[in-house]
C-alpha cells in the first residue's frame, strides 16, 4: 500500500530538490495530478508524462514545450518505495542537462519518505502507548495482546517486578506548550531509561510508568529535571507495585503533587504519611473540618504556617526564610492564634492547623 503523503511533505520534497539543481520541480501524484511545485502557477494541473511514468514505471522524457496542451520538456522519474510506486518527480529543463539529477533526486526524495514514515510509526507508536497508560492509570480493562504489543514496541518484554508511576504536572496551571521543548526534553532523557512507558496528556501532565529498579539507578534524572524546572515542574512518584496495579501508584503520585510545599517541587510516596489518611476522609468530614480550623485564616496566614510547619517549628530558622523579624513573626503567629483559635506553637493546636494545611490540598482530588 502506497504511504500517504501530505502537502507539506511534497512541497519539502521539491524545494529541497530545488535547491540542489536549481530547476522548477514538481511532485506528481499517481493519478497525475501536480500536487506541489517550485512553479507555483502549475499547482493541481493534470501531467501526462507523470502520469505515464507512474502506469509504465519508466522515466518519461518530454523533448520540447508544447503551451498549447501545458507541457514542458524534461524528466519525470517513477519513486518506488518499498515496491510500490508512490509518485513521479517531474524536472523542468533541457533533457540531457536535468538527467544527470535524475538518481540524486530519486535518492533524496526516497529519505525524506523514510523520514516521514518513521515520524508516522513514531506517532502511531505514542498513540498506542499513551491508550495503554491511561487505561493502567485509570484501571481500565485493557486488552492483553494489544498490551503485549505495545509494551514490545517500547522494548519491555517483561511485565513482571515491581513498577512505578510518576506524574510530572506544568506548575500555575500553564499549558505545557508555554514551556517550549519540555515535552522534547522529557521524552529523550526517559529514552535512556529503557524499561519504561511514557505519554503527554493535554494541557499539563506527563506520565511515566517505569520498572521501579531502572527508576532507582537513574534517580538522579529526576533530580535534575526538578533543578532544572523549578517553579515549572511538579514531580512526583508513586508507591510501587505490580504494573496492573498502577492506578493506584498514580492517585499516590497525584496525591503526593497536591500536597506538595512550595518551595519543593520533587516528592516520592516515601515522603507522604498523614496526605495518605487525609486522602480517605469524606468530602463532608473535610469540609466540616476545614470550616472550623481554617476559615478563618487567610492565604498569607497559611503561607507563613507552610514554612513554620516545614521547619519544625523554629522561629529563628522561619524567620530567616522569610526574612521576618523574630518578633513580627511572633506577630503573625499570635495573630493566626486570635483567628483560628489554635496556637501554632502548642504541640496538639500545631498538628490541628498542619493537618488542616495538608486537608485543604488534598481535598481537591476527590
Amino acid at each position: 500500500m502506497p504511504l500517504p503523503v501530505h502537502l507539506q511533505l511534497a512541497r519539502q520534497i521539491v524545494d529541497t530538490l530545488k535547491s540542489i539543481c536549481e530547476h522548477d520541480i514538481n511532485y506528481i501524484d499517481t493519478h497525475g495530478k501536480i500536487c506541489a511545485s517550485t512553479d507555483s502557477t502549475r499547482e493541481n494541473e493534470y501531467h501526462e508524462g507523470g502520469l505515464r511514468a507512474a502506469r509504465t514505471g519508466e522515466v518519461v522524457t518530454v523533448e520540447k514545450d508544447d503551451p498549447e496542451l501545458g507541457v514542458r520538456r524534461g524528466i519525470n522519474m517513477p519513486i518506488r518505495y518499498h515496491g510500490d510506486i508512490v509518485a513521479v518527480i517531474g524536472i523542468t529543463g533541457e533533457p540531457e542537462e536535468v538527467r544527470q539529477y535524475a538518481f540524486l533526486a530519486q535518492r533524496i526524495t526516497r529519505l525524506l519518505l523514510r523520514e516521514h514514515e518513521i515520524e508516522l510509526q513514531d506517532r502511531s507508536n505514542r498513540s498506542q502507548t499513551g491508550y495503554l497508560i491511561r487505561c493502567l492509570i485509570q484501571n481500565e480493562a485493557v486488552n492483553p495482546v494489544f498490551m503485549k504489543e505495545v509494551l514490545k514496541s517500547n522494548g519491555i518484554e517483561n511485565r513482571q517486578g515491581s513498577w512505578r508511576t510518576v506524574v510530572l504536572q506544568v506548575a500555575n496551571s500553564e499549558d505545557a506548550s508555554n514551556l517550549p521543548g519540555l515535552e522534547t526534553d522529557l521524552f529523550h532523557r526517559f529514552d535512556r531509561i529503557g524499561h519504561s512507558l511514557f505519554a503527554y496528556f493535554y494541557p499539563d501532565e506527563f506520565v511515566l510508568i517505569v520498572r521501579d529498579e531502572m527508576l532507582k539507578k537513574q534517580e538522579n534524572l529526576l533530580h535534575s529535571l526538578a533543578e532544572k524546572y523549578q517553579g515549572k515542574l511538579h514531580i512526583a512518584l508513586g508507591s510501587a507495585g505490580k504494573l496492573t496495579e498502577q492506578h493506584a501508584s498514580y492517585h499516590f503520585a497525584k496525591l503526593g503533587i497536591a500536597a506538595m510545599p512550595k518551595e519543593i517541587n520533587l516528592v516520592s510516596f516515601e515522603d507522604l504519611d498523614l496526605e495518605i489518611l487525609l486522602a480517605e476522609t469524606s468530602r463532608g468530614a473535610a469540609e466540616a473540618y476545614l470550616q472550623k480550623t481554617m476559615s478563618a485564616l487567610e492565604a498569607e496566614d497559611k503561607s507563613l504556617l507552610e514554612a513554620y510547619f516545614l521547619r519544625d517549628l523554629s522561629l529563628k530558622e522561619t524567620a530567616e526564610a522569610l526574612y521576618l523579624h523574630k518578633n513580627t513573626l511572633q506577630y503573625r503567629l499570635n495573630r493566626i492564634r486570635e483567628r483560628s483559635g489554635y496556637d501554632p506553637r502548642a504541640f496538639r493546636d500545631a498538628m490541628v492547623l498542619y493537618a488542616g494545611l495538608k486537608l485543604e490540598k488534598t481535598i481537591g482530588l476527590k
